[in-house]
């Protein structure tokens, strides 16, 4: 029997039966990291067929559900210009009012209103992506990026999407009530107590506590940005350590609180967006 000759054949063979199996795994993990990409902006629940939108941006389902797109800060008749306002809910209605989606869900359950936090995507009949309706508001500049727990996978993305649209002036950027107001302007700061706002400064000192670290932001009674001690590690993941931040210019984004002085607490890294690095340098305590 000649050896050589049965063992290339063995082998060959081996090979040959190996490419599809090899192929059927890089398929598979194709589909793991797809689905991982996916899962990051929402888990596929069906699809959907959307009723009706309301005035603050609420979209009623034909199922009886009603949807609130997770992670943005809208307007309504309540909160800014009325007529972009209304030509938010206009955009949101043409968009979608009869139309089938697809649902994707950012959270379990729904929120103390009984809502569905969820992205509704719709297809592309061109064989495209799939058309988020979250980011598409963000694109017109009919909303703001609002972290939540929940979008945290959605946040990079979105917030450059937002800034192209601050950029152009759209929507909501042409109203006051929704312009990123300057660390020094103190009078406006007061004036939007208890609301989301947008803050944009120099951090002239970074303060370290046994639970919280304080970015206080330039002039000397500006606003200070509050980090729970425990997201350290998730900044240090995201390549902006927070001790780091002294000297930077930063916009930061969440509820603005007077009691103690303006400040905002911030619970997820992406309420913090690193601009540039000033000239000035600026001070960092010890660490306790």
């Amino acid at each position: 029997m000649n050896f050589r000759l049965a063992h290339r054949r063995r082998a060959w063979s081996w090979r040959r039966r190996a490419v599809p199996l090899f192929g059927a795994c890089a398929a598979l993990s194709a589909m793991v990291l797809a689905g991982r990409g996916l899962a990051a902006c929402g888990q596929p629940a069906g699809r959907v067929q959307v009723a009706s939108v309301d005035e603050r941006l609420d979209i009623a389902l034909a199922d009886g559900r009603t949807v609130r797109l997770g992670g943005l800060d809208a307007p309504d008749s309540d909160h800014g210009l009325p007529e972009i306002a209304k030509a938010a809910r206009d955009f949101l209605a043409r968009r979608l009012v009869g139309q089938e989606a697809d649902l994707m869900l950012l959270a379990g359950g729904t929120d103390r209103w009984g809502r569905v936090v969820a992205d509704l995507r719709l297809l592309d009949l061109h064989g495209g992506p799939a058309d988020s309706s979250a980011a598409a508001l963000l694109a017109a500049g009919y909303a703001r990026v609002r972290p939540e727990f929940e979008t945290r996978g959605c946040a990079a993305e979105r917030l450059a999407i937002e800034d192209g649209a601050r950029r152009a002036g759209l929507g909501i950027w042409r109203d006051p009530e929704f312009a990123v107001i300057g660390s020094s302007d103190l009078a406006e700061l007061r004036r939007r107590d208890g609301r989301f706002v947008v803050v944009e400064g120099t951090v002239r000192r970074v303060g370290f506590a046994r639970s919280r670290i304080y970015l206080e932001l330039v002039p000397h009674d500006g606003p200070t940005i509050v980090v729970a001690r425990k997201l350290e590690s998730a900044f240090a993941r995201t390549g902006r350590p927070v001790g780091a931040l002294a000297g930077q210019t930063i916009r930061a984004r969440g509820a603005l609180d007077d009691r103690f002085g303006p400040r905002i607490e911030v619970g997820d890294p992406a309420m913090i967006e690193i601009l540039r690095r000033a000239d000035a340098s600026g001070e960092s305590e010890p660490r306790p």
